[in-house]
């Protein structure tokens, strides 16, 4: 079994690298205060230490492969651990390509940035929502609200639940960025839908399991 895992770890080493590469490539080029930070419409609005490009990725890989250690319901990764795994490669290549991205724009730019950043915002969403349904009880990787933390079916049903609302909301949302010039508009309200709606859909199930 550890045999097995290894190749599927240094895969995971490897797209930790290649954005680290590209930014060490280009180190002595790119201005010393880099965009951290960006609006609803992909536009800079907070800067920072190119450093940040450099913590983003390793910090991502050391927390994730750290987390179902110290998990005190680490034994349920067990049980989803292909999902994690998929969820690890998912959030690596995200923030290995929105680092890369801004790298490239900061370098060379990109004549629609605006677009190009909530557009991967919307695709993070539609592919975490793919496997969101098979995220099983813990304390660090889902919805954590105390409905779902205090009742193991509660967490199941909406999880289930919020995967479908993030994988069709984030379809939708890239469609429709194509559509609508302001970014806001699109983003806004289709992020508070999905991060919202599965909160209060838990507290339903919760109540309504409490009362039978």
């Amino acid at each position: 079994m550890k045999n097995q895992k290894i190749p599927r770890e240094l895969l995971l080493i490897l797209l930790t690298i290649i954005p680290i590469a590209y930014l060490l490539f280009n180190w002595n080029t790119l201005p010393e205060q880099m965009p951290i930070h960006f609006d609803f419409d992909g536009e800079p609005n907070g800067y920072g230490s190119k450093m940040v490009y450099l913590i983003l990725p390793l910090g991502l890989y050391l927390l994730m492969l750290v987390l179902p250690f110290i998990d005190p319901r680490k034994s349920n990764y067990e049980i989803f651990s292909d999902t994690y795994y998929k969820l690890r490669i998912i959030l690596t290549v995200f923030i290995g390509t929105i680092d890369t991205v801004i790298i490239y724009n900061s370098l060379h730019g990109i004549e629609k940035m605006g677009l190009v950043i909530p557009i991967l915002v919307m695709l993070i969403f539609t592919l975490l929502g793919n496997y969101m349904g098979n995220i099983r009880p813990n304390y660090f990787v889902g919805i954590k609200v105390p409905w779902t933390l205090n009742n193991d079916a509660v967490w199941i049903r909406t999880h289930k639940f919020a995967g479908k609302l993030w994988f069709w909301g984030g379809l939708i949302g890239i469609v429709t960025l194509f559509l609508v010039k302001n970014s806001t508009f699109v983003m806004l309200p289709i992020i508070l839908i999905i991060t919202v709606a599965p909160i209060v859909y838990s507290y339903i199930i919760y109540q309504k399991i409490a009362n039978q």
